[in-house]
């Protein structure tokens, strides 16, 4: 029997923080560097043109997380690429999925301000997109059993994490689930190994390939890999491949789990003393936060974003720079504070 496959794409994009020195707390300066529009557009034009230019063109289903980062970058640099997305949402082969604004880690350490930066993304989608999505993509896969309500009254009826063989037991080839506490809610489990199962494990039937652009172009591209994969499994839309299950089995998760989907495992981006401190720091901020502006809240959100915490990793790749990024972030966190007291 041919395998089932629905692919997402992952378009964030990682705001480049600018060299904020101790001179510079309490003047107007900006968190964000000034050619940041330059640089996206560099980046856009070497890798998420390219794909969406390919799958909007191509009537394969697929599914898409933009953070609010890369909707408010697209907006402002491809208004043409928005109106062509809208165009292939209402003809039915493009998904977009909700997600946390700033591509964060929010739901593990504050829900309250989770459930805000889904409401904000959600709200983005439906004024650029013309949208309202109903699947979830969590940053990093995140999910455990708690979310299941908060998400289904955020209006979602479903979301990815990872597979976790020792838990999966006699379920071990099945990837298609029902959450503990809201059984309506089904939760779709990634493999992590990019892929590699759909071709060396006949056992599993339902697959679920998560790609950024950038790996997407790296295999090239949608049509190579749409010819790569068929004759391995049918690509399905992630509603028609979660209708093929009839009986789905409970994934009971009490603790938070995750699933890579691009060598970035969520222990690189939480567990390096320069993360925990930062995010202790940031999280300290969290009650002041919740009565400024909007435009402070995202300020403050946008600092927590998984592409700045994985800078502060040594051990993934940036030894040279991970410390000066710290002290970078702690004279901006102090001008945060300066603003507050504003």
């Amino acid at each position: 029997m041919n395998k089932s496959l629905s692919i997402t794409l992952i378009f964030d994009w990682a705001r480049p923080l600018v060299n904020f020195s101790l001179f510079d707390i309490g003047s107007k300066r900006g968190y964000y560097a000034a050619d940041e529009a330059q640089q996206f557009r560099a980046w856009y034009q070497q890798y998420a043109y390219p794909a969406l230019t390919q799958i909007t063109e191509n009537t394969t289903p697929v599914s898409l997380y933009c953070s609010g980062t890369f909707i408010d970058m697209l907006s402002a640099f491809d208004a043409a690429m928005v109106k062509t997305l809208k165009t292939a949402i209402k003809k039915g082969h493009i998904e977009l999925l909700g997600g946390t604004y700033h591509h964060s880690l929010s739901s593990l350490y504050d829900r309250a301000h989770f459930q805000r930066e889904v409401h904000w993304h959600k709200q983005l989608i439906q004024k650029k997109l013309g949208t309202s999505p109903s699947r979830f993509f969590n940053t990093s896969n995140i999910y455990y059993n708690d979310l299941a309500p908060i998400l289904q009254e955020l209006g979602y009826n479903s979301s990815f994490t990872g597979a976790i063989d020792w838990y999966l037991s006699e379920h071990k080839s099945e990837r298609i689930f029902s959450a503990k506490s809201e059984t309506s809610f089904d939760l779709l489990l990634i493999t992590s190994d990019q892929g590699q199962s759909l071709f060396q494990n006949d056992e599993i039937q339902h697959h679920f390939l998560q790609l950024a652009p950038d790996e997407l172009m790296a295999i090239g591209g949608w049509s190579e890999l749409i010819r790569k994969t068929k004759n391995k499994a049918t690509i399905y839309s992630l509603k028609t491949q979660i209708d093929q299950v009839e009986k789905k089995p409970i994934y009971n998760v009490r603790q938070p789990i995750s699933g890579t989907y691009d060598y970035r495992p969520l222990d690189s981006l939480n567990t390096h003393p320069l993360q925990i401190s930062w995010l202790k720091q940031l999280n300290e901020l969290s009650t002041a936060m919740a009565v400024q502006s909007e435009e402070i809240q995202k300020l403050w959100s946008g600092l927590s974003a998984a592409n700045i915490l994985e800078k502060l990793n040594p051990n993934a790749g940036h030894e040279d720079t991970s410390y000066n990024t710290y002290q970078t972030l702690i004279n901006i966190f102090s001008n945060l504070q300066f603003r507050l007291r504003q």
